[in-house]
């Protein structure tokens, strides 16, 4: 899994997770905006050292971690490290190196440090930010204390044993975090994977063809069960519909006088199609298409309920001109029909989800 970064949509996640949520992740520590922090009131810096600051456990401090608390401190923000490491020896040095104080108290995420810190300094609570490169500690820790909190990727894959564990339940976190991403750039991940599923279009069209297969099974099944099985009385629903159209419409449905069932398959057709495209959208947009925010949805909504009802017409149309193609059994033309209508409407409607509904909004260009 690539690490993402962008600021987060926590409303959208459940409460259960929320507690695990960042406000913002970033690819390096120089990515933290401190300027913006400080324009928001943001006066106190907690920040983890280990995989944040510098690699794990060594001690020659990068030029651009230097260069950044330089930053901070010109604008007055005062830093503090929060750190779980047992080496308080070499936290003393490296605190002395960088010339920022630190805090021991109960390990995160227990609240002690951070309370600890801000009380120190006295700094309130929303005055504060923590980061760090773990979820499990650093944002869980700051969340349950009522800190905003900056996750950032981890600077090394070499770590304390114990990390490494939780690494395992944060991945599984951060795959639904993602979800509520804002302004991800899903075409530069941050670390970079090769092979063919690690482009976005074809891991989007992999989803987009495992939901096209359930709508298309939601559409057969439904559009057999109403057309063949559905009982109406003494009856099957599919003839006692086709019937009433040849009788009240016969101009137009005359041809189906000796099968009746043939009148109703554009209605039944219909109702199949709109029950499998409104699953199509529910799982397009918070699966294929990674869509959760709630800023643009009225916009996918309109441009969705276009794709779909082109498509939706597509459908029944391709399924009746087809629905006669092998005379005298109208099962067999059914299937054949639907086949043909689901694989012309598939192109139809990925290629219209991708680039109308669901697009993301075009970012603004400099210059």
């Amino acid at each position: 899994m690539s690490f993402r970064t962008g600021k987060f949509e926590r409303t959208e996640l459940k409460k259960s997770l929320q507690k695990f949520c960042p406000i913002q992740s970033v690819a390096t520590l120089s990515e933290v905006d401190l300027a913006a922090l400080h324009a928001t009131g943001k006066k106190l810096i907690l920040i983890d050292v280990d995989n944040t600051m510098l690699p794990w456990r060594e001690e020659d401090i990068p030029p651009s971690t230097i260069e950044w608390l330089a930053t901070g401190k010109n604008l007055g923000l005062d830093f503090c490290i929060v750190s779980n490491t047992r080496n308080v020896e070499r936290l003393t040095r490296l605190s002395k190196a960088m010339g920022i104080g630190f805090v021991r108290d109960k390990f995160k995420p227990s609240r002690q440090m951070f309370l600890k810190a801000c009380e120190q300094r006295g700094i309130s609570l929303d005055q504060a930010v923590m980061i760090g490169d773990q979820v499990l500690t650093d944002i869980l820790g700051a969340n349950r204390t009522g800190i905003d909190a900056i996750l950032v990727q981890p600077m090394s894959k070499r770590e304390f044993v114990g990390t490494k564990v939780n690494r395992i339940a944060e991945k599984w976190i951060l795959k639904r975090l993602n979800d509520v991403l804002a302004n991800e750039d899903d075409d530069l991940p941050i670390v970079q994977k090769t092979g063919i599923f690690q482009r976005r279009i074809v891991r989007q069209f992999a989803k987009f063809a495992i939901v096209g297969g359930s709508s298309f099974v939601i559409d057969t099944a439904l559009r057999f069960f109403l057309l063949l099985y559905l009982p109406w009385g003494s009856d099957k629903a599919g003839s006692v519909l086709g019937r009433w159209m040849v009788q009240t419409f016969p101009s137009v449905f005359g041809y189906a006088e000796k099968v009746p069932t043939e009148a109703s398959v554009f209605v039944m057709a219909a109702i199949s199609a709109s029950v499998a495209i409104l699953n199509s959208f529910i799982w397009n947009r918070r699966w294929t298409f990674n869509i959760r925010g709630k800023a643009e949805r009225a916009k996918q909504l309109r441009r969705f309920v276009v794709v779909s009802v082109i498509g939706m017409l597509l459908n029944t149309l391709i399924t009746t001109l087809f629905n006669k193609i092998v005379p005298g059994h109208p099962a067999r033309s059914l299937a054949i029909a639907t086949v043909i209508a689901t694989i012309v409407v598939a192109i139809w409607n990925f290629s219209g989800q991708r680039l109308y509904a669901f697009r993301r909004p075009e970012k603004p260009t400099e210059g």
